[in-house]
């Protein structure tokens, strides 16, 4: 049921060109960095990541991110 939940997420961040994994109740996001735009691209998708959780009243887990 959470997959299902989370979907919309995964849709958001594919229309913006950041690739979404999921397993259970986690996400990983990937942006291959070779330009200035490519790390805009990824921090729009953590802020958009933010925004979704803050309006699903999702708390994200900052301690287990990582890059």
């Amino acid at each position: 049921m959470f997959l299902i939940y989370i979907d919309e997420l995964t849709k958001l961040l594919k229309n913006h060109g950041v690739v979404a994994k999921l397993f259970a109740d986690d996400v990983k996001v990937y942006v291959n960095i070779v330009s200035s735009h490519d790390v805009s691209k990824l921090q729009t998708a953590l802020d958009l990541m933010v925004e979704w959780a803050a309006l699903w009243q999702l708390q994200l887990s900052v301690s287990k991110c990582s890059i």
